[in-house]
């Protein structure tokens, strides 16, 4: 599908990202097209209309998606499946229907169509609101897209294309079930530990920035993170595991040098990881 046909797309469920993707895509000079928005809360609607990350809204799943080429699904994970599979039937016969779950395996497996395409955008906050949502979320960032052999080229082309206008840095596609095991890592693990570092303390009388910005993620939906660790608790237990084992280093050194060891590593590490960025 070329871009420019593109004339209608619609975001089912308009919060932070759901919003910042109708904002991004607002403001890009690649595409020019109406949104609607899908919700089942109005007033939130109203104000994604107020706040122009889309033009039109619907609580009719039905009357959302008639008239798209693209259905962006923003929606928790355990709902997402469900509800691809409840708009297909209303849907036109080459609209491409694409995702942001963070997880993708128990997505994909339940969606048997060559229009949709897996996609996690690896961006975001610990807000969840669409008051919250910038059109330069994506700006610099790494989107996943986890096609199965069932997945349309020309589908996952076009989503491809969507993002780039929307000023992803990187565009990747690999296998659900290696997305899910990397993400573990780098997202799961880290919002877990926030969590477990929170509810491992007493006393907060001398926190300070370090501390705040360690647990900030600690601050995201509860509902919709027990989810996710609930659907990728398998690959979350192996990061677990590996963390225990780096801690119990810490736990175990014999010397000062071998702490220094440690720290060291872990330094040169992320300063070349962020010296890519």
């Amino acid at each position: 599908m070329k871009i420019k046909s593109i004339k209608n797309i619609t975001i089912i469920g308009v919060g932070l990202i759901g919003g910042s993707i109708g904002l991004a895509l607002k403001k890009s000079k690649g595409v020019k097209v109406k949104i609607t928005g899908v919700g089942r809360n109005i007033r939130r609607l109203q104000l994604a209309k107020k706040l122009k990350a889309v033009d039109e809204i619907t609580l009719d799943l039905k009357e959302g998606v008639k008239n798209a080429e693209v259905v962006f699904v923003c929606l928790p994970i355990d709902l997402i499946a469900p509800t691809v599979k409840k708009i297909i039937p209303y849907c036109q016969k080459k609209t491409i229907i694409t995702d942001v779950g963070s997880i993708k395996e128990p997505i994909v497996k339940k969606i048997k169509t060559a229009n949709f395409v897996g996609g996690h955008p690896i961006a975001g906050s610990e807000k969840t609101s669409v008051q919250y949502a910038s059109a330069n979320l994506f700006s610099g960032a790494t989107v996943v897209l986890t096609p199965t052999s069932q997945t349309s080229p020309a589908a996952l082309a076009t989503i491809k294309k969507l993002w780039k206008i929307m000023n992803a840095r990187t565009i990747i596609t690999m296998p659900a079930t290696t997305h899910d095991r990397l993400i573990a890592f780098t997202s799961h693990l880290p919002h877990i530990l926030a969590f477990a570092l929170i509810n491992s303390i007493n006393d907060f009388s001398l926190v300070g920035p370090g501390f705040r910005d360690t647990t900030r993620i600690a601050s995201a939906d509860s509902k919709i993170w027990s989810e996710i660790i609930w659907q990728n608790r398998k690959n979350i237990s192996a990061a677990l595991s590996r963390f225990q084992k780096e801690l119990l280093k810490i736990k175990n050194a014999r010397h000062i040098i071998q702490l220094q060891k440690i720290c060291q590593r872990a330094k040169n590490i992320r300063d070349r990881l962020y010296e890519q960025k």
